[in-house]
Protein backbone atom coordinates (compact mmCIF):
# COMPACT_ATOMS: atom_id res chain seq x y z
CA UNK A 1 0.00 0.00 0.00
CA UNK A 2 1.33 3.43 -0.97
CA UNK A 3 1.31 6.35 1.50
CA UNK A 4 -0.31 9.24 -0.37
CA UNK A 5 0.58 11.88 2.23
CA UNK A 6 2.95 14.65 1.24
CA UNK A 7 6.39 14.87 2.90
CA UNK A 8 5.09 17.87 4.89
CA UNK A 9 2.10 15.87 6.13
CA UNK A 10 4.39 13.01 7.14
CA UNK A 11 6.75 15.42 8.92
CA UNK A 12 3.80 17.12 10.62
CA UNK A 13 2.59 13.73 11.84
CA UNK A 14 6.04 12.97 13.21
CA UNK A 15 6.19 16.39 14.84
CA UNK A 16 2.78 15.78 16.41
CA UNK A 17 3.96 12.43 17.76
CA UNK A 18 7.08 14.06 19.24
CA UNK A 19 5.05 16.85 20.85
CA UNK A 20 2.70 14.22 22.27
CA UNK A 21 5.69 12.31 23.65
CA UNK A 22 7.05 15.49 25.30
CA UNK A 23 3.59 16.16 26.78
CA UNK A 24 3.39 12.60 28.13
CA UNK A 25 6.88 12.92 29.61
CA UNK A 26 5.90 16.18 31.29
CA UNK A 27 2.74 14.57 32.71
CA UNK A 28 4.73 11.63 34.07
CA UNK A 29 7.28 13.97 35.64
CA UNK A 30 4.51 15.99 37.29
CA UNK A 31 2.97 12.80 38.69
CA UNK A 32 6.34 11.73 40.12
CA UNK A 33 6.88 15.22 41.55
CA UNK A 34 3.47 15.11 43.23
CA UNK A 35 4.28 11.70 44.74
CA UNK A 36 7.60 12.97 46.10
CA UNK A 37 6.07 16.25 47.31
CA UNK A 38 3.38 14.39 49.24
CA UNK A 39 5.91 11.92 50.67
CA UNK A 40 8.05 14.82 51.91
CA UNK A 41 5.05 16.78 53.17
CA UNK A 42 5.89 20.02 51.37
CA UNK A 43 3.99 22.42 49.13
CA UNK A 44 4.76 22.95 45.43
CA UNK A 45 7.01 25.96 45.97
CA UNK A 46 9.04 24.33 48.72
CA UNK A 47 9.39 21.19 46.61
CA UNK A 48 10.65 23.22 43.65
CA UNK A 49 13.31 24.74 45.91
CA UNK A 50 14.28 21.29 47.21
CA UNK A 51 14.63 20.05 43.63
CA UNK A 52 16.78 23.08 42.79
CA UNK A 53 19.05 22.52 45.80
CA UNK A 54 19.28 18.80 45.05
CA UNK A 55 20.34 19.48 41.45
CA UNK A 56 22.93 22.01 42.54
CA UNK A 57 24.34 19.70 45.21
CA UNK A 58 24.55 16.73 42.84
CA UNK A 59 26.59 18.96 40.49
CA UNK A 60 28.90 19.99 43.33
CA UNK A 61 27.57 23.54 43.67
CA UNK A 62 26.02 25.58 46.44
CA UNK A 63 23.19 28.10 46.72
CA UNK A 64 22.25 31.03 48.91
CA UNK A 65 18.90 32.60 49.75
CA UNK A 66 19.57 35.25 47.08
CA UNK A 67 20.02 32.51 44.48
CA UNK A 68 16.60 31.12 45.38
CA UNK A 69 15.03 34.56 45.13
CA UNK A 70 16.56 35.09 41.68
CA UNK A 71 15.78 31.58 40.40
CA UNK A 72 12.15 31.63 41.47
CA UNK A 73 11.44 35.32 40.92
CA UNK A 74 10.51 36.05 44.52
CA UNK A 75 11.66 38.71 46.96
CA UNK A 76 14.54 37.95 49.31
CA UNK A 77 11.98 38.02 52.15
CA UNK A 78 9.87 35.36 50.44
CA UNK A 79 12.95 33.25 49.73
CA UNK A 80 13.92 33.55 53.39
CA UNK A 81 10.43 32.35 54.40
CA UNK A 82 10.74 29.34 52.10
CA UNK A 83 14.16 28.48 53.52
CA UNK A 84 12.82 28.92 57.05
CA UNK A 85 9.98 26.45 56.36
CA UNK A 86 12.40 23.93 54.87
CA UNK A 87 14.85 24.41 57.73
CA UNK A 88 12.07 23.97 60.31
CA UNK A 89 11.01 20.78 58.52
CA UNK A 90 14.56 19.44 58.82
CA UNK A 91 15.05 19.35 55.04
CA UNK A 92 17.54 22.19 54.57
CA UNK A 93 20.27 23.64 56.70
CA UNK A 94 22.38 26.75 56.48
CA UNK A 95 26.14 26.33 56.37
CA UNK A 96 28.81 28.96 56.80
CA UNK A 97 30.49 30.10 53.59
CA UNK A 98 34.12 28.93 53.53
CA UNK A 99 35.53 32.39 52.78
CA UNK A 100 32.83 34.90 53.82
CA UNK A 101 31.49 34.71 57.36
CA UNK A 102 28.56 36.99 56.44
CA UNK A 103 27.18 34.51 53.90
CA UNK A 104 25.26 31.30 54.58
CA UNK A 105 25.05 28.54 52.02
CA UNK A 106 22.04 26.27 51.78
CA UNK A 107 22.18 22.51 51.57
CA UNK A 108 19.82 19.61 51.89
CA UNK A 109 20.16 17.87 55.21
CA UNK A 110 21.46 14.32 55.20
CA UNK A 111 17.95 13.21 56.17
CA UNK A 112 16.43 15.04 53.17
CA UNK A 113 19.03 13.61 50.78
CA UNK A 114 18.44 10.13 52.16
CA UNK A 115 14.67 10.50 51.91
CA UNK A 116 14.91 11.70 48.30
CA UNK A 117 17.15 8.75 47.50
CA UNK A 118 14.62 6.36 49.05
CA UNK A 119 11.80 7.87 47.01
CA UNK A 120 13.44 8.52 43.63
CA UNK A 121 16.73 6.64 43.76
CA UNK A 122 15.25 3.74 41.80
CA UNK A 123 13.91 6.10 39.15
CA UNK A 124 17.32 7.76 38.80
CA UNK A 125 19.02 4.36 38.54
CA UNK A 126 16.53 3.20 35.91
CA UNK A 127 17.07 6.39 33.90
CA UNK A 128 20.85 5.98 34.11
CA UNK A 129 20.57 2.38 32.91
CA UNK A 130 18.26 3.39 30.06
CA UNK A 131 20.48 6.26 28.97
CA UNK A 132 23.53 4.00 29.05
CA UNK A 133 21.94 2.00 26.21
CA UNK A 134 22.04 4.94 23.78
CA UNK A 135 24.81 4.54 21.20
CA UNK A 136 27.28 7.48 21.18
CA UNK A 137 26.18 8.84 17.79
CA UNK A 138 22.54 8.79 18.81
CA UNK A 139 23.39 10.35 22.16
CA UNK A 140 24.79 13.45 20.47
CA UNK A 141 21.69 13.78 18.27
CA UNK A 142 19.35 13.29 21.23
CA UNK A 143 21.20 15.92 23.27
CA UNK A 144 21.02 18.34 20.36
CA UNK A 145 17.31 17.70 19.93
CA UNK A 146 16.63 18.20 23.66
CA UNK A 147 18.60 21.46 23.64
CA UNK A 148 16.50 22.67 20.72
CA UNK A 149 13.26 21.72 22.50
CA UNK A 150 14.50 23.54 25.60
CA UNK A 151 15.32 26.63 23.53
CA UNK A 152 11.85 26.59 21.96
CA UNK A 153 10.25 26.34 25.41
CA UNK A 154 12.45 29.19 26.68
CA UNK A 155 11.67 31.44 23.74
CA UNK A 156 7.96 30.88 24.25
CA UNK A 157 8.11 31.57 27.96
CA UNK A 158 9.94 34.87 27.57
CA UNK A 159 7.45 36.38 25.14
CA UNK A 160 4.37 37.52 26.95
Amino acid sequence: MHDERTPHEIASGSAHALVSAVDALEDAEKALDQHVRIALGVNNTDFAVLQYLDRIQRRGGTARVGDIAARFGVSSGSATEIVHRLTSAGLVHRLPHPSDARVRQLALTDAASQRLEEIVGGVRADLDALLDTIPPGEEARLLDLLRQVRDIFRSGSSTG
